[in-house]
């Protein structure tokens, strides 16, 4: 897949959701409830992949297996949830004939991804599978990222909530980055795909930096709002100190130095903890 293609699919993903639930005073808390399960398959998705390649590195393999199986259950069944609906969960059935598509697409797809991964996590390394886990990831976040986008829709300019929505969004996709970031340098230390990888690996670096500093301050260029109090600001700054130790490690991964078996097993210590500081971070402005 087109790299830039990927990541740009990836960012068109984070629509303004929040705005869109605004729209609608009556039906704004079962879709709010729709859009942060959908956006919360993307995440499962990468740590399915981020997980199964810790295996394959025989780091931690028996945690990391388990971690792969818990993100593989609850991925499908959010994805069961999405279609037929989940009264105590909160979510209602999907009726728009353009959602029902998109998630026939992304079953299809973890029709062949997930049972990849959960080979892997019972470290069977046959080749074939080693190469649905590797080749399917990103198709599958593309395609979780366009149902999300179907069913949040579009949130016309100036909407109520706009700037906040906004701002949730850009903070979720840290979550995203948080998985995916460690997956790529995995999958470089393992020389799996090098070169495709590493452009992957500088680019979600970058990403992930340039939003961090971006919540940081906010912009009102960009519609994002600074931290709303000093809760968040310590949030973020957590979120920033763990990151500034973590990644002096990933950039050995793209500047052609030889990685130590102890880079990966460093590395992979970091996966909750970056996960837990992000999700904070998007707390700080669903519940400001």
């Amino acid at each position: 897949m087109n790299v830039v293609r990927a990541l740009m699919l990836f960012l068109c993903g984070w629509v303004t959701v929040f705005a869109a639930t605004g729209a609608g005073a009556v039906d704004g808390r079962a879709l709010a409830r729709r859009i942060d399960v959908a956006g919360q398959q993307r995440m499962l998705a990468q740590r399915m992949a981020m997980a199964a390649c810790f295996v394959m590195g025989d780091i931690d393999a028996r945690a990391n297996a388990g971690v792969a199986v818990e993100a593989h259950d609850m991925l499908i069944t959010r994805q069961l949830a999405l279609r037929v609906g989940d009264a105590g969960g909160g979510l209602e059935p999907a009726r728009d004939p353009d959602v029902l598509r998109l998630l026939d697409g992304a079953d299809q797809t973890i029709a062949t991804f997930g049972p990849a991964v959960l080979q892997v996590s019972h470290s069977d390394l046959q080749s074939v599978v080693v190469a649905q886990v590797v080749d399917l990831d990103l198709p599958l976040l593309e395609q979780l990222n366009l149902t999300l986008a179907g069913i949040a829709g579009r949130v016309p300019p100036g909407a109520q909530g706009e700037a906040l929505g906004h701002t949730i969004d850009i903070a979720g996709r840290q979550s995203v980055l948080s998985q995916k970031v460690l997956k790529e340098f995995c999958y470089v230390f393992l020389k799996v795909d090098t070169a495709r990888q590493q452009a992957r690996l500088v680019e979600t670096i970058d990403l992930f930096e340039s939003t961090l500093a971006l919540l940081e301050t906010g912009s009102d260029a960009q519609g994002v709002l600074p931290p709303p109090n000093s809760r968040a600001e310590s949030r973020l700054a957590r979120l920033r100190g763990i990151w500034e130790r973590l990644s002096p490690i990933l950039r050995t991964a793209v500047s052609g130095a030889d990685l130590d078996p102890a880079d990966l097993q460093r590395v992979a210590a970091f996966g909750d903890d970056l996960l837990r500081a992000s999700d904070h971070v998007v707390a700080s402005y669903v519940k400001r």
